[in-house]
Formats: C-alpha cells, sequence, structure tokens
C-alpha cells in the first residue's frame, strides 16, 4: 500500500492559497508555481523549474531531505524542457523569438540548449562556439537533444542547422559534456528530418521527406550504414518514427490507419514491417530511459491518462499508484533509471494540481509542491465529460465545468474552443477553464469534429468543415445545455486561442443569433493571406498548406470559397462585442490577423478593441501577459456578459 508524507523543503514552494475566498484572477495567470520536475538517473536529485514571474529559478535539490543544490536565476527566459545527462549535467533547453539576418520570413522560435555543469557549478551553450568539421553553424537546435552515456560520460546530440550551400540542412552534432568538444557526425540534404541513435552513439536509422512530392523514406542499418528500408508518398499524414522498438534491433514506425494510426516495428536493414503492435495503436510509447526501448504505453482517453507497462513488475507498480489517488488523473512526470524513485503529477479529487514524490522502497508519496500555489484542492471545479449529439447525430465529446455555487441555476456559459484544430482538451487541471468557472460562468469545451484523439474517423469528419459543421458543432452544445436547463442561451459568449480564436470569431460572424459576445485570441480571421504566408514559409506548395487546405476545404490559397468562411470578410454581419487579443511576436498566427480583423470591425461600423500581448508568442509564455489576457476577457465578460458575484 502506498502511504503519504509531505517533505517541508519544498512546502513553502507549494504552499496553498486560502480556499476561503475566490483566488484572485492572477492565481490563474501565473505561470505554474512548479513544473518540469525531472529525476536524475540514480534517483538521487531532483531538477524543476520553480518561482513566480518576478524570481523564477532553475533549482537542483537533494530527494533525500529537499537541500537546494543548485539555483539558478532563469528571469522571463522562455524555459521549455529540462533533462539529465548523467548525474552532473542537467540541459536546460529555452527558446526566442527572433529574426535572424539573412533568412527568409518572418519571425521564427529558435530553441537553445545550455548545458549546467553541476560539479564545475557553470553554465554553457551548447552549439554556441567552435564545432569540429562544421561552418556556418546556427547557435540554435532543430529539437531536443537525445543523451548517450559512452565509456561512462554523458553525450549529448544536438540536430543544429548549418549551410554547407544556399540552403539550411539539419547537422547531427556530438557534444562531449565533460570537455566541451563537438563536432559533426553527420550531414543532413534539404529533405532530412532526423536520426535515431544507439546507445553508443551510432546512427542506426535516418528519416527523410521530400515535401513538395510528399514522398517520405526511412533508412535502417547498423554503425552508421544505412540502406533504405521504406519509402512511400504521403502528401498530409506523414509515418512518424517513434525511436526503437521492443529491441534494439527494430525501429518503431506509426503509420496513418483508417481509424487509429498503426505502430508497426521495422528492423534494422529490413524492408519489411510488422503486424501492428495493437496495444500501442491508440497511445504513445513510452520509452526506457537507459535503452531506449519501448517498455509500455501511455494512453490519453476523456476520463484521463492511462499507462500500459510490458513488464509485470511495472505494471504491478501502475495499479497500485493509480489506486492510491482516486478520482484522480495520474502521470508520470520522471522516474529514476531503476524505477525505485517516480515523480508523478496529480491532477483532481482531493488532490487538486500537485507534485508527488514515491519511494518504490518505503512505498511513501511524498508531495512535493501544488502546481499552483495560490490555488488548492478545494478552489478547483469538477471538470465533468459529457456527450452530446451534433445536428447530423454526431456525438461531440465535451468537458463540462459548472461553478460551484450554482444551485440550479441557469449559468451565463462561456464556450472554450480550443486550437489545432487537430488537437484535444484533456482531462484534470485546465487554468483557462477553471479561472472562468470561478467567476461564476459555466464552461463548455467541446471536442468538435477534426479534434484528435476520438479515432481517424472522427478526426477526417472535419476534413472540409472549417467554419462549417465544426463551428456547428460548438454551437449544437449551446442548444444541448440549454434543452438541459443548464445554462442561459441569451447569455452566451464564445471564446478560444488559434483555432479557437477562429471560431469564436467563425461563432459572430457565420452566425448569428447564437453569442452574445466573442473573444478572440490569436484567432486567423482572412485565411487567404493566412495560407499566402504558409506558402512562403514553406518555399511553396508543400505539407503545411496541404493541411490547410484539406480542413478549410479549399482548392488553392486563392480559392475564392475562402472568403466565405473569412470572418475578416464577414464582419459586417456582427451584431455583438467582440474582442481581439494577441502576441506582437506570434510566430504562428501572425498578429497582423487582428488588425486585420479591427480593420474590418471598424470598416462595419463595429470598432473593437485590440489587446497587444508586448513580447508575447503564441504559446502564452510569459505570466504577465497571460494574466493580462484573463484580465482583459474577465473585464470583458463582466460588462457584456456579467455573471454575478461567484
Amino acid at each position: 500500500m502506498i502511504r503519504f508524507s509531505v517533505w517541508l523543503g519544498l512546502a513553502a514552494l507549494g504552499a496553498a492559497f486560502s480556499a476561503a475566498a475566490v483566488p484572485p484572477i492572477e492565481a490563474y495567470g501565473h505561470l505554474p508555481s512548479v513544473d518540469m520536475i525531472e529525476i536524475s538517473p540514480d534517483g538521487s536529485k531532483l531538477a524543476l523549474f520553480v518561482g513566480d514571474e518576478h524570481n523564477r529559478q532553475i533549482q537542483v535539490r537533494s530527494t533525500a531531505d529537499m537541500k537546494v543544490l543548485l539555483g539558478a536565476k532563469a528571469g522571463d527566459t522562455k524555459v521549455r524542457a529540462l533533462m539529465w545527462a548523467g548525474e552532473n549535467h542537467l540541459l536546460i533547453t529555452t527558446s526566442t523569438t527572433a529574426w535572424v539576418y539573412n533568412l527568409s520570413g518572418n519571425k521564427r522560435e529558435y530553441l537553445q540548449i545550455v548545458d549546467f555543469d553541476l560539479a564545475k557549478h557553470k553554465p554553457r551553450e551548447v552549439l554556441n562556439g567552435v564545432v569540429t568539421g562544421v561552418s556556418r553553424l546556427l547557435n540554435t537546435a532543430a529539437a531536443l537533444p537525445t543523451v548517450r552515456m559512452i565509456g561512462g560520460k554523458p553525450i549529448a546530440f544536438v540536430e543544429g542547422i548549418s549551410f554547407p550551400d544556399r540552403a539550411g540542412v539539419l547537422t547531427l552534432i556530438r557534444d562531449d559534456l565533460e570537455t566541451a568538444n563537438a563536432r559533426e557526425i553527420a550531414l543532413g540534404t534539404v529533405t532530412t528530418r532526423g536520426w535515431v541513435l544507439d546507445q553508443a552513439g551510432q546512427i542506426v536509422a535516418r528519416v527523410d521527406y521530400d515535401d513538395k512530392p510528399g514522398e517520405w523514406t526511412l533508412s535502417t542499418g547498423h554503425d552508421g550504414h544505412l540502406v533504405r528500408s521504406m519509402r512511400g508518398t504521403y502528401p498530409i499524414d506523414v509515418p512518424a518514427v517513434r525511436g526503437f522498438g521492443r529491441d534494439a534491433n527494430t525501429i518503431l514506425v506509426g503509420f496513418p490507419g483508417d481509424e487509429i494510426e498503426r505502430h508497426r516495428e521495422v528492423a534494422l536493414g529490413g524492408d519489411h514491417p510488422s503486424e501492428p503492435i495493437e496495444v500501442l495503436d491508440d497511445g504513445d510509447p513510452v520509452h526506457d530511459s537507459r535503452t531506449g526501448v519501448v517498455i509500455g504505453v501511455r494512453h490519453t482517453t476523456g476520463l484521463g491518462v492511462s499507462y500500459s507497462f510490458f513488464a509485470p513488475e511495472d505494471a504491478r507498480l501502475w495499479t497500485q499508484v493509480t489506486k492510491a489517488f482516486p478520482n484522480a488523473v495520474v502521470e508520470l512526470a520522471s522516474w529514476s533509471d531503476d524505477h525505485h524513485k517516480i515523480v508523478l503529477k496529480v491532477e483532481g479529487g482531493k488532490f487538486g494540481a500537485a507534485f508527488f514524490l514515491l519511494d518504490t522502497a518505503t512505498h511513501h508519496a511524498a508531495w512535493l509542491a501544488d502546481e499552483y500555489r495560490e490555488i488548492s484542492g478545494d478552489d478547483i471545479f469538477e471538470r465533468k465529460l459529457i456527450s452530446y449529439p451534433a445536428a447530423d447525430g454526431l456525438p461531440i465529446p465535451a468537458y463540462l465545468t459548472l461553478p460551484a455555487a450554482h444551485a440550479g441555476a441557469k449559468l451565463p456559459l462561456i464556450v472554450l474552443a480550443h486550437g489545432g484544430p487537430g488537437a484535444r482538451d484533456e482531462a484534470g487541471f485546465d487554468w483557462w477553464s477553471q479561472a472562468l468557472a470561478s467567476r461564476g460562468y459555466a464552461v463548455l469545451q467541446p471536442e468538435f469534429r477534426g479534434s484528435t484523439g476520438f479515432g481517424e474517423h472522427f478526426h477526417a469528419a472535419g476534413y472540409g468543415e472549417w467554419g462549417r459543421k465544426m463551428q456547428t458543432d460548438l454551437s449544437d452544445g449551446v442548444k444541448f445545455l440549454a434543452a438541459a436547463g443548464t445554462i442561459d442561451p441569451a447569455r452566451a459568449c464564445i471564446v478560444g486561442a488559434s483555432y479557437g480564436g477562429y471560431a469564436a470569431l467563425a461563432g459572430v460572424t457565420l452566425q448569428s443569433g447564437v453569442y452574445a459576445c466573442a473573444v478572440s485570441l490569436a484567432g486567423p480571421s482572412d485565411l487567404r493571406p493566412m495560407l499566402a504566408t504558409e506558402q512562403a514559409a514553406g518555399g511553396g506548395v508543400g505539407i503545411s498548406l496541404r493541411f490547410w487546405q484539406r480542413f478549410m476545404g479549399a482548392s488553392s490559397r486563392n480559392d475564392p470559397a475562402l472568403d466565405l468562411i473569412s470572418p475578416a470578410k464577414q464582419a459586417a454581419k456582427v451584431t455583438v462585442p467582440v474582442l481581439l487579443i494577441h502576441g506582437i511576436d506570434d510566430t504562428v498566427v501572425l498578429f497582423a490577423q487582428s488588425k486585420t480583423m479591427a480593420a474590418a470591425l471598424t470598416r462595419a461600423g463595429r470598432p473593437t478593441e485590440v489587446v497587444t500581448l508586448k513580447g508575447e508568442d503564441h504559446w502564452l509564455s510569459h505570466s504577465e501577459t497571460r494574466t493580462a489576457m484573463l484580465k482583459a476577457t474577465v473585464d470583458f465578460l463582466g460588462v457584456n456578459l456579467p455573471a454575478g458575484t461567484p
């Protein structure tokens, strides 16, 4: 049986806000107080990202007593990942929004990797120095690093970008972290998309994709000698290489299927994939940190997350873990190489949103910290999974969050549409829906057709339905809740970010009489210029442009039918208040899209406010701007859709 205890060392970091009053909106807008907890390979140390927006730190603590071994100021640096390389090196991946001289196109988000040597107490920026065998190398990474222990030493393998000619190509760099010696070990071509390395650091697979014809190639082999194993044409849905299979002599590949992604193993140097591994077909592989082979599967369901492990001892352990946290979503955040110490992220039930450290030797699950220090478990509203029929009968899953003291009254409703559109909401704590519910609103998060995670048939049902059935799937949820007496249909507002921001604008332009207001965060408003930007960024017609055209039902980026589903072209139909919010450094949906919508509304006699988030990207990576977004939204709702005092 797993027992619970509390580490006093981290208690101050996770001190909960008093549940006697509704937390301030800043409590939801602040970035997590504790995030990205990674345990070292031997289980003796924790690396974590901690603090408020004014005092963010990367810390390393001892698991024995939570003593701080390292505290490095992070400020407003956008930290994307922490990764251990042996016991004394911590690889910190950050990102920066920038425009690089002599590179075409708009600003982009670039990854940088810093190696912090705990023994020397010294940081070093990887790729920002001399790399043997390569010139004209950007000091930016194309992906997270791969770590291998070779001869007892930690080696980081980083995919960089170099310019041997006029075009940038992936370049694989081997960086000895102990000596800081870096050298090129592989130079890709303009079609190379990545490599797989064995435990000795030898290349055993390379993936290539020629964007314009959509031709995908997998080459595999031993000791760096690769032969073409597979080739096929995939204009949009491209096979995904998932690393090693169930042993180090196979590569695991997820192939697009009719209903689900089919995972198959391809032998190194072979050209015949195995039969589908059914247990993997509806989940994501979990790899062993030492060998890199697949040891289990992570499944995402409407009710949460579950794990299936192949080894009986791992399976028994996870059964005990889930029993110890009833009515909660439990995720494996990190574990030691021997799986004896495990960091768990637990959301829901009486646990709120918190991290625990499980010691399998003592069977103690030690509370480490609340994810949001000002939000206690008592402040979190229940998020139910419901289903309702679309107009054509298709069942639409959705999450519904209700404020605590609604007493059966017909509530004002926020339809909160997710981005993507090939994405989904997940069970567990959601800061945006919780913030809105705390202000007295019912919050509906529909998984409209085109969302992922509900089978390929459901995803494909969204093709050609951008602004059409994907849109009415949202408003059908309003009708369903109104018929049930849960909400007041005259008091519904649509809110969303990215594609969800588009859905918010479409809800008051392509539809009428459904919503009393709309809030769009970084939403596309004019689809022809959006596709022109995608085509320019991809150097012509490629997978990105084909992806968007499939959802939009467009024959080309200049298809006149796009104007019929572009909110900026239909702005004269708006009869309700609209709020536009956008990060000035957004590299996914350009800020110009919100400017275009604002100008169109002004011309139509419907002037609107544009809240500009300075220095912000597409993902709301800063507490200050995330809080500004929430405040602007809540203030706007308070005027146009008052909910009363929660």
